[in-house]
């Protein structure tokens, strides 16, 4: 579809079918109006799979994958896939429920089978979760950790103007969201090392598209490890690492730690803009007390989704929202929405001044291989 992005007419779907055998076809799109009024989408490529979830808006919930319909676009799409963010089930479908790839199950291509997965309640994610600090340690030292990117274009002209770095863990049935694996490592002990694995990965896929695609990459971080005094000294260790830019870096400031003293997180804020990193307040909400942060020398905040989610029906949060634009256009800061989700809210947010946004209107998290895919699927409807 052609047209201006922020008013995107595609219709999300709840389930998607990705099948070329014919049976499988009509097995799975039976299941699926059976699970859910809305219609299903049917994808018989994988290739084509893969621009429908690389690109902007809302994902499909649940998923029907031949696995043969994928081709070689099946370890992409299964990178995509097992994201908890994105999807809360996926099924394998055969002809006959054999042949499914090493390590899955399939299911045979018959309707009420196929049905009765799609109403099971989504497979718990907590079960390869590592419960020792020792596990989680060798999880980060080795391959547990993955870092997936989601865009964020500037609302002016709709330009890609970074990618947030989101960390997740590898796990069975699927990845790890922050939520259940970033206490568990703040506990250990082990956040600086989370923070410098998360820098160091970015600072590998990143570097390398940051000049073509004309992008930088944000990384969250905590209070306790911004105010270290070394930060910018292995900041740039992981940098050079993966050849990315001290410019192309912005840090995030997580919400998890009040701050108590703010002549010292000002002093951090400087230390990072001094060497070329612009340090954003993220997850700013209402009534968090958070607000007076705003003059520390902050280069953005970031609204929260919550907050986000408000605009169109809470006058409070317009109000709340427009005072935090004019103060951030006076200070010379950039104002982020997270969380824009539909055509709705990018209109909100565009209508109060917002500069950027971000959501899965804009894109998902992905893997970095898949970022050129996204940036070419917004272009065009661009």
């Amino acid at each position: 579809m052609r047209g201006r992005p922020g008013m995107v007419k595609r219709a999300p779907s709840e389930i998607l079918v990705l099948a070329q055998h014919p049976q499988i076809i009509a097995a799975a799109m039976e299941a699926a109006q059976r699970v859910c009024a809305m219609p299903p989408c049917l994808i018989r490529h994988g290739m084509e799979a893969l621009r429908y979830l690389c690109g902007p808006g809302l994902p499909p919930r649940r998923l029907l994958v031949e696995p043969a319909a994928a081709g070689s676009a099946w370890a992409a799409l299964l990178s995509i896939l097992d994201d908890p963010s994105l999807t809360d089930t996926i099924i394998i479908v055969t002809a006959d429920g054999l042949g499914a790839p090493t390590g899955m199950a399939a299911l045979p291509a018959k309707a009420a089978a196929l049905a009765a997965a799609l109403r099971a309640r989504p497979p718990s994610t907590h079960r390869s979760l590592p419960t020792s600090d020792k596990a989680l340690a060798r999880g980060l030292g080795r391959d547990g950790l993955l870092v997936r990117y989601q865009p964020v274009v500037r609302i002016a002209d709709r330009r890609p103007v970074l990618v947030e770095a989101l960390a997740r863990w590898r796990g069975r049935p699927m990845m790890h969201a922050p939520d259940l694996f970033v206490p568990a490592l703040e506990r250990a002990g082990l956040a600086r090392i989370l923070a410098l694995a998360v820098l160091s990965r970015a600072a590998r896929d990143i570097g390398p598209l940051a000049p073509r695609m004309a992008i930088g990459v944000s990384v969250n971080v905590a209070l306790d490890q911004l105010l270290l005094p070394d930060l910018s000294i292995w900041i740039s260790q992981a940098l050079r690492s993966g050849g990315l830019a001290a410019q192309d870096l912005t840090l995030e400031l997580t919400e998890t730690t009040p701050v108590h003293d703010r002549a010292l997180l000002a002093r951090a804020i400087r230390r990072m803009e001094a060497v070329g990193h612009g340090v954003l307040l993220d997850d700013l909400a209402m009534d968090d007390g958070r607000l007076g942060l705003q003059s520390l020398g902050f280069a953005g905040i970031k609204l929260d989704k919550s907050l986000v989610g408000r605009l169109p029906a809470d006058g409070r949060a317009r109000r709340f929202v427009r005072h935090v634009v004019d103060e951030a256009n006076r200070r010379g800061q950039v104002v982020t929405a997270e969380g824009v989700a539909d055509a709705r809210l990018w209109a909100a947010v565009a209508a109060l001044g917002v500069h950027r946004a971000q959501g899965y209107w804009v894109g998902r998290a992905l893997p970095a291989a898949m970022l050129g895919i996204w940036q070419r699927r917004w272009a065009a409807l661009a």
